[in-house]
C-alpha cells in the first residue's frame, strides 16, 4: 500500500489506535500453548483442516500469564470464519470453545475469587452461544427484564448460524488486532463493546421477524444495551462480520446505517443523518475494511468505500472513494491502492 505521508502523520489520525497490531496474516502465524508461545507457518487443506510446520519455541512460562493463554488453532481467522460451511463452522466453533474453557479452567484452578463467576459464566455451559448468553443477561437484567426469560431469548438468537457466524468472527477478529485482548476469555467476560454489538446482533435478527412483539423487543434490547454498555446502534442497523467496537463509549449508529465486514470502530463514532433521504436512508453505508477513527462522525446518505481510514474527529458528509484517508471536515489527504481481502491492520495504521 503506498503511502506519502510518514508515521507521525498516521499515528495523528487516531486518537486510541493500539500500539501493538496483529494482521490476520500474523494472527493466522500464531500458535499459543500454555507453557509455550510458539510461531509457525500454517495453511489449510480441504475441508478446513489445519497443516502446521513443527513450531518452534519462542519463550517458556512456568506459571499461568496471559501471554501463554489457549488459543486456537491458527488457521481460524475472521475471513476464515466468515466464508467457513456450516460444518467447518462448528468445527471452528468447538475448537475455540475448548480453548476457552481450557483457559477458564486454569484460571478457576489458581484464584479462589474468579473461581465462583468462570463456573458459571464458562464452565457450566457448552457453546460460545451459550456461555455469552448469560453474559449478556447478567449484564442487561434488572427494572423488568426478568433474567429467567431474557437469557433463553438470548441463547436462542445467539445461536442462529448467522449470528453464531458473525460472533465468532468479531471474537476473533478483536484479538488479531487488540494488544488489550491477549486470549478470546478476556474478550467474552470483559469487553464491553463486544458485549454491546452482539447485544445489537440479537436485537438486529428479532427487528427483521417483523412482528410488533419482536420490534418493541428488539427496541427494548437496544435501550438496555445503550445504557450499560455505552454503544447505541437502532436494530434496523445491518453491520457485517468481524466488527470491533473498541472501547465503544459514546456510539451512535442511526436506523439505516450499514457497516461492512472487518471494520474497526473506536469510540464516540457517528453514523448520523442529516434530515435528507435518498432512495429510503438517511445514514452512511460503510464499506468493509474500513477504520473509523475517535469522535469522527459521518452523516447523511453518504458511501464511505472500503479500505477507507477516516481521522479522529473528522466530519464528513460526502461520499469517500475507496482506498482514500479523510481527515478534518471531508478533507481527503491520501489514497492508496486496493487492499487484500484478508486485511493487513499493520499496513493500514503504518506502524
Amino acid at each position: 500500500m503506498a503511502s506519502i505521508f510518514g508515521h507521525s502523520m498516521r499515528m495523528a489520525l487516531f486518537a486510541s489506535v493500539p500500539l501493538r497490531t496483529l494482521s490476520a496474516r500474523a494472527l493466522s502465524a500464531r500458535m499459543l500453548s500454555s507453557r509455550s508461545v510458539s510461531r509457525v507457518d500454517s495453511g489449510l487443506r480441504r475441508g478446513g483442516q489445519v497443516q502446521m510446520d513443527t513450531p518452534r519455541a519462542v519463550s517458556t512460562h512456568q506459571a499461568f500469564d496471559f501471554e501463554s493463554a489457549a488459543m486456537p488453532q491458527p488457521s481460524i481467522t475472521p475471513l476464515v470464519v466468515r466464508k467457513a460451511t456450516p460444518s467447518d463452522l462448528r468445527a471452528y466453533g468447538e475448537q475455540i470453545w475448548d480453548s476457552i474453557r481450557a483457559e477458564a479452567q486454569t484460571l478457576a484452578s489458581r484464584n479462589g475469587l474468579l473461581a465462583g463467576y468462570l463456573a458459571e459464566s464458562v464452565l457450566a455451559h457448552e457453546t460460545i452461544s451459550s456461555s455469552l448468553a448469560h453474559v449478556l443477561a447478567d449484564r442487561i437484567s434488572g427494572s423488568g427484564l426478568d433474567r429467567a426469560l431474557v437469557a433463553p431469548l438470548l441463547l436462542e438468537l445467539l445461536a442462529e448460524e448467522e449470528v453464531a457466524r458473525k460472533t465468532l468472527a468479531d471474537l476473533v477478529q478483536v484479538v488479531a488486532i487488540d494488544p488489550c485482548a491477549p486470549d478470546m476469555l478476556t474478550v467474552l467476560l470483559h469487553f464491553k463493546g463486544f458485549h454491546g454489538l452482539q447485544t445489537h446482533r440479537v436485537a438486529h435478527s428479532l427487528w427483521r421477524r417483523g412482528d410488533a412483539a419482536s420490534r418493541h423487543t428488539a427496541l427494548l434490547l437496544q435501550g438496555r444495551g445503550s445504557g450499560v454498555f455505552g454503544l447505541d446502534i437502532h436494530p434496523q442497523a445491518h453491520i457485517g462480520t468481524g466488527v470491533f467496537f473498541d472501547h465503544a463509549t459514546g456510539v451512535v449508529v442511526g436506523q439505516t446505517a450499514s457497516i461492512g465486514d472487518f471494520c474497526y470502530v473506536l469510540h464516540g463514532v457517528t453514523l448520523g443523518s442529516t434530515g435528507k433521504t435518498v432512495a429510503g436512508r438517511r445514514h452512511p453505508r460503510i464499506g468493509s475494511h474500513v477504520s473509523l477513527g475517535a469522535g469522527s462522525a459521518i452523516l447523511g446518505p453518504v458511501t464511505i468505500g472500503d479500505h477507507v481510514l477516516v481521522g479522529a474527529h473528522a466530519i464528513v458528509t460526502k461520499a469517500v472513494a475507496q482506498g482514500a484517508t479523510v481527515i478534518g471536515t471531508n478533507k481527503v489527504i491520501e489514497s492508496h491502492e486496493e487492499g487484500a481481502e484478508e486485511f493487513d491492520w499493520l499496513n493500514h495504521w503504518h506502524i
